[in-house]
């Protein structure tokens, strides 16, 4: 939820990104520092770490900062995933109350850096109404694809999301269409629901316990991180870090804080496979 790096399919990009800024190289109010990697990418492409700070005379220090408010303000990507994560990472305390001197050159992983171009303004060729409706499509398969089924409380944990009220006429061209399932799936949830065709069948199967649904581990920030919203149990807070084993689909354990605890409807095996599977793995580079 802190975190200003969303994951899309480069050729849906667009269905993605709407109402931004029109030239994100301009934007008034804008650090000083930021303005100008701004402007220089704006001007030269795609650019390395080192040649933004050559071509612009500020120090490593410096970038590196602008760089962070222009990731925040989504006006800048980079070629790689490594430096963007560590330009999101909380900055590290002083050790022993000195003050640390920044580093002369970056220590951020290897990169280029460029502007995230905004959706073009200009009318689509057919028409505004038609654009909008693939965008909508676009979503809805996602979240399809995400949730197995659609109804408005599933969606709590999102983010980037048009209104329900758009989000439901998509779906119900799509039951129109014959692409999607409407009926009533989930018990205990008022409003329309939608879902994928093969879905019905998978619920009865999890239904008779014929399932065999394999355990599975998630990040306390995936949006299907449902414990106290959709389904019961406590709700874990979306920090990095915390983890989620779901067994059968339903959280039976969890990691916050580096503890270990069973939840609600953990079996005989439960902790034995928490403690497996729920620490995190430490990389060479964290130690």
């Amino acid at each position: 939820r802190q975190s200003a790096v969303a994951l899309v399919p480069r050729n849906q990009l667009d269905d993605w990104r709407a109402g931004e800024i029109a030239n994100p190289g301009v934007v008034a109010g804008r650090d000083n520092d930021a303005q100008a990697i701004a402007a220089l990418l704006d001007q030269r492409g795609a650019l390395f770490f080192d040649d933004i700070s050559r071509e612009t005379g500020l120090t490593a220090a410096v970038v590196e900062q602008g760089l962070r408010s222009l990731i925040h303000e989504g006006a800048v990507t980079a070629d790689a995933f490594s430096p963007l994560l560590d330009l999101l990472r909380p900055a590290q305390p002083h050790q022993g109350g000195r003050k640390r001197k920044p580093a002369p050159v970056s220590t951020l992983p290897p990169g280029r850096w460029s502007l995230l171009r905004a959706v073009p303004t200009a009318e689509p060729p057919l028409g505004p109404r038609v654009e909008r409706e693939q965008q909508l499509a676009t979503v809805c398969h996602a979240l399809l694809q995400r949730y197995g089924i659609v109804f408005r409380a599933v969606l709590a944990r999102e983010t980037l999301l048009p209104p329900w009220r758009e989000l439901l006429h998509a779906l119900r061209r799509m039951e129109d269409r014959g692409e999607v399932l409407g009926g009533r799936f989930v018990d205990g949830f008022a409003g329309e629901q939608f879902a994928l065709p093969e879905v019905p069948a998978q619920l009865s199967a999890a239904a008779r316990g014929t399932a065999n649904t394999p355990p599975v581990v998630i990040a306390a920030s995936d949006p299907l991180n449902l414990g106290g919203i959709l389904v019961p149990g406590p709700k874990t807070p979306a920090l990095a870090g915390n983890r989620i084993l779901l067994e059968d689909g339903l959280p039976t354990a969890r990691l916050v804080r580096g503890e270990i605890e069973t939840l609600p409807g953990a079996g005989d095996r439960t902790l034995e496979t928490a403690r497996v599977r729920l620490p995190r793995v430490t990389s060479l580079r964290d130690g």
